[in-house]
């Protein structure tokens, strides 16, 4: 169980840092940061409420299993997290800042 929260860790980073860095040019920067700030705000109550939600399920299915119970809760809250990431870079790059709001990219030397 350890290794695999470690590697939940691990994606979320991963995740997070990709979402952050795939970041359209735009002119106007301050909607996008709004955006993105958003994204990464509404991914923790998505977190918590699956979380919550499959750890009181698998509760009380098996009330003597709780440790087990907390496992699945939070590998479920964090791959809700991830989901809310990953639907949120989608939207922001295609359906809010599609290509032609963007800047130009820059030069290549």
């Amino acid at each position: 169980m350890p290794f695999m929260l470690l590697i939940l860790v691990i994606l979320i980073v991963v995740t997070v840092v990709a979402f952050l860095n795939t970041s359209p040019r735009v002119a106007n920067r301050v909607p996008l940061v709004v955006f993105n700030a958003a994204t990464l705000a509404l991914s923790v109550p998505a977190a918590v409420a699956v979380g919550y939600w499959i750890f009181s399920d698998a509760a009380a299915l098996k009330p003597d299993a709780l440790g087990m119970a907390a496992y699945l809760g939070v590998m479920a809250g964090g791959a809700a997290a991830l989901l809310v990431v990953a639907v949120g870079g989608l939207v922001r790059n295609f359906a809010v800042y599609p290509l032609s709001r963007r800047l130009a990219p820059p030069p290549v030397e």
